[in-house]
């Protein structure tokens, strides 16, 4: 089991991570919208996002799972369970707003990659 947690939050936090690193941080923590430089697009299609569209959550998701096995309490499968509601609840309305601002590329892009799990279609 202790393998399994392991892999779990190393992987979300990776993704975390890696999706910072793609975004810029203050795209990542969603203070703005505007990418790091004016050059770049709005939209960012690599890197994580090339697997799924929302990989900060399938990051938060990996982590809160791990962290659950780890602790294994009642109380932490509860808190689990709803935080991975919320984080899924969250994707999907971002994932709305994304389409609604940015038209047929972002129609384009979800017919292509997943919302959060990386199983190809």
């Amino acid at each position: 089991m202790f393998v399994v947690v392991v892999v779990l939050l190393a992987l979300g936090a990776v993704l975390e991570a890696w999706a910072l690193l793609e975004l810029g941080w203050r795209r990542a923590l969603d203070l703005t919208d505007a990418p790091p430089d004016p050059a770049m697009p709005r939209l960012v299609f690599g890197g994580p996002f090339r697997v799924v569209r929302h990989p900060q959550s399938l990051g938060l998701l990996l982590i809160v799972v791990g962290t659950a096995l780890a602790v294994r309490t009642a109380g932490m499968w509860l808190v689990a369970v709803l935080a991975a509601a919320f984080v899924i609840a969250m994707a999907v309305r971002h994932d709305r707003e994304l389409a609604r601002d940015h038209g047929e590329a972002y129609a384009r892009y979800r017919r292509q990659v997943p919302l959060l799990l990386p199983l190809r279609r």
